[in-house]
């Protein structure tokens, strides 16, 4: 992976950003609730410096990362992973996000520039999905094949439609909050989100009071852009469920593309279409890694020993 370097080489700064941005897991009222909450400004700002996003785009899939890395928090074995993706009519067009065991997060939109006649007059995100289809896709080591399962989009939000797919497919009351804050700059200063979800057996009235709790909280990124810790808002606004945290790791974005499996692609390419790269070019050969945008060049002399 490239990733662009959103800090002007100031490591401090960098692993600063890096320190906060962790994933926390937790459970509430005894072991009735599972939940995370992740910190994820710095994972938000490098997709949108790599992705070069607009404000709108960046909030689009700004939720979307910081909902892959919630849901990481389920997963146990290192091969573990689970996909988002979303096919829509609206001008989003739709997108696609995964996360693994590591908190490595990666994904795209569908379109690079989300289009409409004045992004400032948008009051509800929902008009900018339309019609369309929410698809979570499981990869674990220990099952043979995936777990795919989908729900129509009903709400036009992320947070929301997500925990109906969970309702929907999977019969699990489950709760999201997934935030922004952009400063008058349109800058992210903020990111981040809360996932809770019923243990078998909950109290359905334990259940509703988080599912409360969780629908009242103040923008998670503003809490965040101010200095809060992510603990201490869960311990603070989930008091009356006595939160218990577990453990925590890091997320961050990040994909494990290189040049080395670009290679690979072109070696595996035809020999029709090896020749006709080396006969017609363009020179230098650009490859571009659609999950995080990393863009490969490869020039003449390499692409000879690569393609012959």
């Amino acid at each position: 992976m490239i990733k662009k370097d959103i800090f002007n080489r100031d490591v401090k700064q960098q692993f600063k950003a890096s320190a906060k941005d962790r994933l926390y897991r937790f459970v509430l009222a005894g072991k009735m609730i599972k939940g995370a909450v992740v910190h994820s400004t710095r994972m938000v700002n490098e997709m949108r410096a790599n992705h070069a996003l607009g404000p709108l785009e960046t909030l689009i899939l700004g939720q979307a990362y910081i909902a892959a890395g919630l849901l990481c928090s389920g997963l146990k074995d290192k091969n573990d992973k689970v996909s988002l993706s979303i096919q829509c009519s609206g001008p989003i067009k739709g997108l696609d996000v995964e996360s693994n065991t590591f908190g490595e997060v990666r994904g795209y939109l569908k379109t690079p520039r989300i289009e409409v006649k004045d992004s400032g007059k948008i009051k509800y995100l929902s008009t900018l999905y339309g019609a369309g289809f929410l698809t979570m896709t499981k990869y674990l080591e220990n099952s043979a094949t995936p777990y795919s399962g989908q729900v129509a989009l009903e709400h036009g939000s992320i947070a929301e439609d997500l925990a109906n797919y969970f309702l929907v497919s999977e019969q699990i009351p489950t709760g999201f909050k997934l935030s922004l804050f952009f400063d008058e700059n349109e800058e992210v200063k903020g990111a981040g989100g809360i996932f809770l979800q019923a243990l078998p057996g909950a109290d359905p009235a334990i259940v509703i009071e988080a599912e409360k709790i969780i629908q009242g909280m103040d923008s998670l990124g503003q809490l965040f852009a101010e200095g809060h810790d992510p603990e201490k808002i869960i311990q603070e606004r989930f008091s009356s469920l006595k939160p218990k945290f577990l453990a925590n790791s890091r997320v961050e974005f990040f994909c494990r593309c290189s040049e080395d499996r670009m290679q690979g692609y072109l070696k595996g390419l035809s020999k029709e279409d090896r020749k006709d790269i080396l006969d017609n070019g363009p020179f230098p050969l650009e490859i571009r890694c659609h999950h995080c945008n990393s863009r490969y060049l490869f020039n003449k002399k390499k692409l000879v020993g690569i393609c012959s």
